[in-house]
């Protein structure tokens, strides 16, 4: 590893000739280690997402010019988090050098993503007994359950809670055949090997893939509906693998009674131990985000509570969606050079907040309610919140009218732009953001704030 450390040593004496101390600093200064060597490629050990994105956006050419001056290798970055660099460490002092070696050809060999273990999935009250059930299933395989049925809606979690029982075993145990599919994917190999003329050695191939597993992970179960055939070969496949002791572990958004597939491969499924995960309370969503965001950015008290809040409330259904919306967040901060604020993630994610949020009908009523109410309690008219007065009382009630509207009802800037007199966007922006930060310290705008807000509310409902 000593041959490729001194390349990216080069490396980075090069790139700090070509960049300001402070640009170099920031992308490169904790750069400092290659972590592997595989495929011609140096990886060079990153210590965060963020900086991998800002290195990948903006530096890759450079890097490109740079390389063939020091090596003929390529350069690459991969983001290792802290907790693998102190077993780094540990294993070093060991003569073992996990990261850079065994780590590396287990993942390329995986049938699963390795991002996915228990050490990154954050338990709550909606998911907390999928996750111990999970994970000492995979401690213990059959003994605890034979099947694990694991259902819920979208993008709740179900694969990367399955996934980390495959990784768990794969850790401990890497000579274990552990088996990730589909029940789509399941169906059309099927399909391909037994619908071919002369497709024997298809078939062959099929029925070796699946032979003598440790471990059997099947998402989407609820797939196999309507596939008489697949079922059929599923079943068989099923009761081979139960008889000799092997764990399955299944995922469906629904519980096994509600599929419409056959009878006996229902009471299969419900043989085992079914969990249930729920839609994350608001608890949960921010634990979520906070562990998101401390991969994507250095520091996450950059990031006020409030606009974590704003994305729990409106992406409340999936934390697919959650986690995007926060990546959309924080990429359109680090590329347009702006810092996190609520201002910033309504434009970033103007596009993307569900839609029964962007109604316009809905919008007309809610703002014409609003600048209604704002007017008798500030006592200034209407026209005043649309006119150009910077009159002191007139210029608050309108700062309030733009906060309420966007904080409460995540009305787009720009329709309350074109809804006050046609100001732009950032006006909008800079109105909300000065109300949220004078809520933090005045009781009595705070006390203003919330008998507006329930009153409008009140009437609304």
């Amino acid at each position: 590893m000593n041959e490729y450390q001194n390349i990216w040593n080069q490396m980075l004496v090069l790139l700090k000739d070509r960049m300001d101390d402070e640009s170099f600093d920031n992308s490169f200064g904790k750069c400092l280690n290659v972590c592997k060597f595989e495929n011609n490629y140096i990886y060079v050990m990153v210590p965060n997402l963020l900086i991998k994105y800002k290195i990948d956006r903006f530096y890759t050419e450079l890097i490109k010019e740079l390389t063939p001056l020091v090596s003929s290798y390529t350069v690459g970055f991969k983001f290792v988090d802290e907790k693998s660099v102190q077993q780094e460490e540990e294993n070093k002092a060991k003569g073992v050098s996990k990261i850079a070696e065994v780590d590396s050809v287990k993942s390329l060999m995986r049938p699963i993503s390795s991002i996915y273990n228990f050490e990154n999935f954050v338990a709550g009250e909606s998911n907390r007994y999928a996750y111990v059930v999970a994970m000492n299933v995979a401690k213990d395989g059959p003994k605890v359950c034979n099947p694990l049925y694991i259902f819920g809606d979208v993008g709740l979690g179900k694969t990367h809670l399955m996934s980390a029982i495959g990784n768990y075993v794969l850790d401990n145990n890497i000579n274990a055949k552990v088996v990730y599919t589909s029940s789509q994917k399941f169906a059309e190999e099927y399909f391909l090997a037994t619908s071919t003329r002369g497709s024997t050695e298809k078939i062959v191939n099929f029925y070796e893939r699946y032979k003598d597993i440790d471990f059997f992970l099947v998402d989407d179960v609820q797939l196999l509906e309507n596939k008489n055939s697949t079922q059929e070969e599923f079943f068989k496949l099923f009761e081979e693998l139960v008889a000799h002791n092997k764990q399955i572990i299944l995922t469906s958004d629904r519980p096994p009674q509600s599929l419409k597939i056959m009878a006996r491969l229902k009471t299969r499924f419900a043989w085992g131990i079914i969990v249930e995960i729920k839609k994350p309370d608001k608890e949960l969503q921010l634990s979520i985000l906070k562990r998101k965001l401390s991969f994507l950015i250095e520091d996450v008290n950059d990031v006020d509570n409030s606009v974590l809040e704003i994305i729990a409330d409106n992406f409340p259904n999936s934390i697919r969606e959650l986690e995007g919306a926060l990546r959309n967040f924080v990429n359109y901060c680090v590329c347009m050079n702006v810092p996190f604020t609520k201002e910033n993630l309504y434009a970033a994610l103007e596009k993307v907040f569900p839609a029964d949020k962007q109604d316009e009908d809905s919008l007309t009523n809610i703002i014409k309610l609003a600048k209604k109410e704002i007017a008798d309690y500030y006592r200034v008219s209407i026209q005043d919140l649309d006119s150009d007065s910077r009159k002191k009382d007139v210029v608050y009630a309108r700062q309030m009218l733009m906060y309420i509207l966007r904080n409460d009802y995540v009305v787009p800037l720009q329709v309350i732009g074109d809804n006050l007199g046609s100001r732009d966007h950032t006006t909008i922006g800079y109105g909300v953001d000065k109300v949220a930060s004078i809520l933090k310290t005045d009781e009595l705008i705070a006390q203003d704030y919330k008998k507006i807000s329930q009153k409008i509310k009140d009437l609304r409902d």
